[in-house]
């Protein structure tokens, strides 16, 4: 979501795929509008130069998180990092789960934990 007074933005929070609707509703439910939410809808071939248009937008000192349900050795992160530092001048704080072998841990209930754990990490001022 972009806001109109970017320069109360101190999180930006970066994304792609579903987790993007679940931080919006902890955005909404928590009325976090010091924090902003940009998901990136194809990242191959990425279009860096759209999202440098929109991270322009937002306060440079801003603390950049790249956000993901994969763990950190799975998903985007390994892909992604590199671009959003060639673009704001320093690595982004990853958000998501430890390396680990599996996608995904075999368990709805403590899959549900990791995800709450998540986006609170996401939202931690």
């Amino acid at each position: 979501a972009l806001f109109t007074n970017s320069s109360a933005i101190r999180t930006v929070l970066l994304c792609s795929g579903k987790i993007y609707y679940e931080l919006l509703e902890r955005q909404e439910r928590d009325k976090r509008e010091d924090v902003a939410l940009v998901r990136i809808e194809q990242l191959y071939p990425l279009r860096l130069d759209l999202l440098g248009e929109a991270l322009a937008l937002y306060p440079a000192a801003a603390d950049y998180c790249w956000v993901q349900e994969e763990p950190a050795n799975m998903g985007a992160w390994s892909f992604i990092r590199w671009q959003i530092a060639g673009l704001i001048g320093r690595e982004p704080r990853f958000v998501g789960r430890r390396e680990d072998a599996s996608p995904a841990v075999g368990s709805h209930r403590v899959h549900k934990q990791e995800q709450e754990k998540l986006l609170n990490e996401a939202f931690a001022p």
